[in-house]
């Protein structure tokens, strides 16, 4: 056996009637007293999570993931999961990642090559490493989390079970194990993860590449995918059209441009995005220091009104930006970026009086419209093609310039639609609790079995696929629902009465069949 212990972290029961094993994960809480995961501030119970402490509530949630994540995969060996809160540093909610990995045994597909600690033992049947955490991680003291458990995260808040699902997912092998700002593999040997990491330029997958190769591939934006079959097939199920803003004339920068998207107005689309591109102006001044930053009232907005108002990155907020271009009768807003670097941003903020689309651009794309006469553009969809996939319908990986240690490589790309778990940032119309995409399907081509069957609760067969070819887990959810009604409810009456309600809801919401909750229904009852 040849093992590695690893510092890096990257910044997601028994089934009976001869089905699968699911994985047993195991959260390990490393916090002191009265911090982190054993907080015992008072809080009110929220939405499916009964604890009445933030710590209660927390781990309430991390038991949750770990439920989800275990009855997904198979596994005969439990996975230890260290887990702590600690102050992460601004917009980092997490942090995971493998605490050892392991090469050359024999039940592993691929020799010379590094598999995380839970995927190691996972194919070996053997814990290979007893006495120690398989995953590391730990989440940001310092944001405003939301511990509820039924996807409803309030305005301002970020749902800590899509952070957690998240970060576990890097821990069980969503991870390269290269530093990308120099090309290096650990110890100078490929992981498996990297196995199926391919340069659509240079035709290479990284393992063929030297180190300066790898280095210039984690920074090539747009053109780094991922090549498993399991992927791919998981890509074609819920990736939607591809769907490409163009310059459209003049025919000197014609072309398709890459673009950041926007959290307020209108989602951009080929109905809503299109048309003459004008270059915005307004007075230099404290709201903003450049005549092009779009900060306060247009100069020109006789010009503007009635087309596609572009204007630089800076100076003010993203929606400040958009509400000025709206009032000045701009149809579209386009946020040229003001430094180097792919992807183009994508804009937060809130503002339901923003009702017009935005989108960003680089800022050579920028400098590009700008320095151009009579510039048109459109949204174009492509039916054939998929939204974050190359051509072959293989998914793109994160590959930004800079690169970003720790997160370059090891996600999917944010050009994927709909947003996925494993990009680089948690997206509020994620929900991990039921839905985790292709997450899955990339593990399983590192080697992971995914659970083929169905929920199991009290004994019973619900007849409820744990995972779907699409990435739902209703299943799963159902299993770890059960597990925490089952564990906090105070006698059989309550924990009837709220599965039966739980049960309601899954049947309402359409995520269950009448048959389907007719034979949940005997499984609750025999709780």
């Amino acid at each position: 056996m040849n093992k590695s212990l690893l510092t890096l972290s990257v910044a997601i029961g028994v089934a009976l009637f001869g089905l699968a094993n699911a994985a047993e994960i195991v959260p390990v809480y490393a916090d002191g007293n009265n911090e982190g995961y054993n907080d015992t501030t008072a809080v009110a119970p929220v939405a499916g999570n009964p604890g009445t402490t933030r710590g209660a509530q927390r781990r309430i949630v991390a038991q949750f993931a770990a439920d989800l994540w275990g009855q997904v995969l198979v596994s005969d060996v439990p996975v230890f999961v260290g887990a702590q809160f600690n102050p992460l540093g601004a917009n980092v909610l997490g942090s995971a990642g493998a605490t050892f990995i392991f090469r050359d045994e024999p039940e592993f597909p691929f020799q010379d090559t590094w598999y995380s600690s839970a995927l190691a033992d996972a194919l070996t049947g053997t814990d290979l490493n007893p006495g120690f955490t398989d995953i590391g991680s730990q989440f940001s003291s310092d944001f405003n989390f939301y511990y509820g458990l039924d996807g409803n995260t309030p305005a301002g808040q970020i749902n800590f079970l899509d952070v957690v699902m998240h970060e576990f997912g890097h821990g069980l092998g969503f991870q390269n194990f290269v530093d990308e700002s120099s090309g290096a593999f650990q110890s100078n040997i490929a992981d498996v993860y990297s196995r199926f990491t391919f340069d659509n330029s240079t035709g290479q997958f990284w393992p063929q590449m030297n180190k300066p190769q790898r280095k210039a591939s984690a920074i090539n934006y747009g053109n780094l995918v991922f090549t498993g079959s399991s992927a791919r097939a998981g890509a074609a199920l819920v990736l939607d059209d591809r769907q490409s803003f163009r310059v459209t004339a003049p025919a000197a920068i014609a072309g398709t441009y890459a673009y950041g998207t926007a959290s307020f107005g209108a989602t951009v689309s080929p109905a809503n995005f299109g048309g003459s591109v004008v270059n915005a102006a307004d007075a230099a001044n404290t709201a903003g220091p450049s005549t092009t930053d779009g900060c306060t009232a247009y100069t020109n907005a006789g010009a503007v009104a009635g087309n596609i108002a572009l204007v630089d990155r800076g100076g003010c907020g993203f929606v400040v930006k958009a509400a000025v271009a709206q009032a000045a009768g701009a149809t579209g807003l386009i946020v040229a970026n003001n430094a180097a670097g792919t992807p183009p941003p994508g804009m937060g903020g809130t503002d339901p009086a923003v009702t017009i689309p935005a989108i960003s651009v680089t800022q050579p794309d920028g400098a590009l419209l700008r320095q151009a006469s009579g510039v048109t553009v459109a949204f174009v969809i492509d039916t054939t093609k998929l939204q974050g996939a190359d051509d072959l319908g293989r998914p793109r990986l994160f590959a930004p310039n800079p690169v970003q240690p720790g997160s370059t490589g090891s996600h999917y790309d944010t050009d994927l639609a709909p947003n996925a778990l494993m990009e680089p940032a948690i997206n509020d119309s994620l929900n991990a609790a039921l839905n985790i995409d292709i997450s899955a399907n990339l593990l399983q081509d590192t080697g992971w079995r995914l659970n083929p069957g169905n929920a199991v609760i009290n004994g019973c067969n619900t007849t409820i696929d744990i995972v779907d070819d699409a990435g739902l887990i209703i299943g799963a959810n159902v299993v770890a629902t059960n597990n925490l009604v089952a564990a906090t409810s105070a006698n059989r009456g309550a924990y009837l009465n709220a599965m039966r309600a739980y049960r309601d809801r899954l049947s309402s919401a359409g995520l269950i069949t009448s048959g389907q909750a007719s034979a949940l229904s005997t499984c609750i009852n025999r709780g």
